[in-house]
């Protein structure tokens, strides 16, 4: 059975295959850049479209075990090598007067010297859409389905907010193990304007981890959430949130106990055009975060309650026509598929990028997050970093030359250990590529 939904599941996402390849999942802008040649339509107002992209490279790392997610002994010396990779990706988006429809997908597959075999990696999808039900009312809903993603990597924090057809990041250079595993997520929300300048939103979400070879270590995971804030337009740029969150999952120790957070947050986000295409954004939260675990363990007392700090802020600085500052920070519980137990982490990322030339863009980003477990007060702290670099030269519209710097760096020595992989991992990797985009349907 698990065989069978795992080849469904392959082609699926290959003939799905998000918009940008998982090499720029920590460099890259959103949005193709004024001037920029590669990737830009002009005039493009198609109700509908279809991008199809194709990346093959070629690459290096000076642990190349981690770059296919294999377990090895930490105190093993790491050995460098080179392998290949091919990450196909589509991207379908329609709007209407009144609604819009995303679906996009990427898969990753590499081939190994070392193991004169080809590895499917990781897979993910993303499919939803957003309707307006009256004049003030908007409906959104989004699901993804991801094959083995790299988990860890979600403890770096992201900026905006989810969109139709967002995909749960795959981001296959972070991989630390060869456990299989399926995603499964939701996440749905109504907003409804209640006057002129404010509104209210209810939302849920509702995330599913199943492992294939489950054992008592390493269970399938279950977390569920609710969402309301109230949101006021306090003036042309700037606007007041207030908002309480519910978050429940039951990573650790199974169906028998259940850890639940209750978190209450007050922010401002500012929004100033700087011109009729660039913007710069600026938003924040902060509050308070009661975490709870309830249920049976014999191998533990957990305390009746738990009170921490809670908050989240990002910018977005587009400046000089092609460029781009971006950054996000995030304080909050997560359940972390892969780390034994719920943790509370403080998580900052930060990027930049831009155009040196119409043909030449370079972008750099980094992250850093750190973390204890949410339900012992005596466990260690855990830490993880990455830098990237990046540098594309655009041959035609659709074509560009892509080379990439990546380090990567987790440490959970003495603290929390993964369920599986080793316990420290510190990766370095140069990877070359072509990458060719396809606008293959306008309408």
């Amino acid at each position: 059975m698990f065989i069978a939904n795992s080849l469904l599941f392959a082609s699926g996402a290959f003939l799905l295959a998000a918009c940008v390849p998982a090499m720029a999942q920590t460099t890259g802008s959103a949005r193709p850049f004024h001037g920029a040649l590669f990737g830009v339509r002009h005039a493009d107002t198609s109700a509908q479209r279809l991008d199809v992209s194709i990346t093959a490279l070629e690459a290096y790392d000076d642990n190349v075990f981690a770059s296919f997610g294999g377990t090895v002994d930490p105190n093993q010396q790491q050995v460098g090598g080179f392998y290949s990779m091919l990450q196909p990706s589509a991207d379908f988006g329609w709007k209407g007067r009144r609604a819009q429809i995303g679906i996009s997908g990427a898969s990753a597959f590499g081939y190994y010297p070392q193991l004169k075999s080809v590895r499917s990696i990781s897979h993910t999808a993303g499919a939803g859409f957003a309707a307006q039900l009256a004049r003030r009312s908007t409906l959104m809903f989004n699901q993804t389905a991801a094959y083995s993603p790299s988990y860890l990597y979600g403890l770096f924090p992201t900026g905006g907010e989810v969109v139709p057809g967002d995909p749960l990041p795959a981001a296959p250079n972070y991989s630390v193990n060869d456990v299989e595993s399926y995603s499964y997520g939701s996440v749905v929300s109504l907003s409804q304007g209640i006057s002129r300048r404010s509104s209210v939103s209810v939302g849920g979400n509702y995330r599913f981890t199943d492992f294939v070879h489950e054992t008592a270590a390493q269970r399938d995971i279950v977390s569920k959430g609710l969402d309301s804030e109230l949101a006021h337009q306090r003036t042309k740029n700037v606007s007041l949130r207030l908002s309480y969150h519910y978050l429940a999952g039951n990573l650790g120790y199974g169906p028998s106990v259940t850890t639940h957070e209750q978190r209450l947050e007050g922010g401002v986000s500012y929004s100033r055009p700087l011109s009729a295409t660039r913007r710069a954004t600026f938003g924040f939260n902060l509050g308070s975060s009661a975490v709870s675990t309830v249920g049976d363990s014999r191998e533990l007392q957990f305390p009746a309650r738990v009170y921490r700090a809670s908050g989240d802020a990002s910018f977005d600085y587009q400046f000089a026509l092609s460029w781009q500052a971006s950054g996000a920070y995030r304080r909050r519980l997560e359940f972390v598929p892969g780390v034994s137990q719920p943790v509370f982490t403080n998580g900052v990322s930060v990027g930049l990028d831009g155009l040196v030339h119409r043909r030449v863009q370079v972008g750099i980003a980094g992250g850093y997050s750190e973390g204890r477990s949410a339900i012992l007060s005596n466990a260690s702290q855990f830490n993880t970093s990455n830098v990237s670099a990046r540098l594309q030269y655009a041959l035609t519209s659709s074509t560009a030359i892509d080379v990439d710097y990546l380090y990567y760096f987790y440490d959970f020595l003495g603290g929390l250990p993964l369920v599986s992989g080793p316990p420290r991992v510190q990766r370095n990797g140069v990877r070359i590529g072509l990458r060719l985009l396809i606008p293959a349907l306008r309408g």
